[in-house]
């Protein structure tokens, strides 16, 4: 009987056993099973967060380049504005009053045309008051064959050597430009000459020939048939005359004396006495780099004040 407690004992406490650790090991799977979902939840939150925080980054960065973007474009505007605003004002550049200088001395006037300018105008305007032939406004000139000197260089740095020397002399002195880069046509300087109180018009120019062997000075004045201006005829004849001789007694260049001319615009709308003085031709390689010299420019505006003052003392 005790056997068979015994045995019964014994089954039950394996059966036991056996059912414990069935638990345990479904336990385990269990626990197992929790841990792998809170692993794969932990992953999935983790990679949530990153693709946020990557959302966010590219957010920022996008934001960043559109901003920067926004400033090269702004920046890129402002700089087109400016050069657009630019533009208009050397487009709307005019010229607006002649330099003048006035000094003690005789109170004589003079005008001073440095010839041509940098960018020639090529738009037409009337040879004369009531014309119907035209010509350009301004050409750009003629240049050195041997120095590459435009003629408006030329012109201008003899002027402003004629200008000095004049207000030397005591004379007031009216300069049409003082620039190469301006835009006015032939007319436009008479016209300025003309209302400035001058009492003569010089206009400094330098020659060109297709022969090269050609050389010397000459004056260039209306005629006594000019259409235009005939009554000029007289006195811008003697003033022609008188600088062109002291320019060539000055200078020692060949003097060509006066050319009557009826078509140069720049002589038909004056209204005052006016010479077109060309000091020598820049086709000529050796008077090109002779006119180019700083002492000869200044032997040359000496022969022409010269004759300026001869003119006066006769007027």
């Amino acid at each position: 009987m005790k056997r068979i407690i015994i045995l019964s004992l014994i089954s039950i406490m394996m059966l036991l056993c056996i059912s414990c650790g069935k638990k345990d090991t479904a336990f385990e799977e269990t626990s197992k099973a929790v841990l792998t979902v809170e692993e794969t939840t932990k992953e999935t939150q983790t990679q949530a967060q990153t693709e946020a925080k990557i959302e966010v980054t590219t957010e920022i960065q996008s934001e960043t380049m559109t901003e920067e973007e926004t400033v090269s474009v702004s920046e890129e505007e402002t700089a087109e504005a400016t050069q657009e605003e630019t533009a208009i004002q050397e487009q709307a550049q005019t010229y607006t009053e002649p330099y003048v200088q006035t000094v003690t001395g005789s109170g004589r006037i003079v005008a001073i045309d440095a010839g041509h300018q940098l960018h020639g105008n090529s738009e037409q305007e009337p040879i004369g008051p009531g014309a119907a032939e035209t010509k350009a406004k301004v050409a750009q000139g003629t240049t050195g064959v041997s120095t590459g000197v435009p003629e408006y260089e030329l012109t201008l740095n003899v002027s402003l050597k004629l200008r000095d020397e004049l207000v030397a002399r005591g004379y007031q002195v009216v300069m049409i430009r003082e620039s190469n880069d301006v835009n006015l046509s032939n007319k436009e300087r008479a016209d300025i000459a003309g209302q400035s109180g001058a009492q003569i018009f010089v206009r400094i120019h330098a020659n060109g020939s297709s022969n090269q062997s050609v050389s010397g000075a000459l004056t260039l004045s209306p005629s006594q048939s000019n259409p235009y201006v005939s009554y000029l005829y007289d006195n811008s004849y003697s003033l022609s005359q008188s600088i062109v001789n002291n320019l060539c007694a000055a200078t020692g260049a060949a003097n060509r004396g006066v050319t009557l001319s009826d078509t140069m615009s720049g002589i038909n709308w004056c209204t005052i006495p006016v010479s077109i003085v060309e000091m020598g031709f820049m086709s000529n390689p050796n008077e090109d780099e002779l006119m180019e010299d700083e002492n000869y420019q200044y032997t040359m505006a000496s022969g022409i004040a010269n004759g300026i003052d001869e003119y006066f003392a006769s007027h």
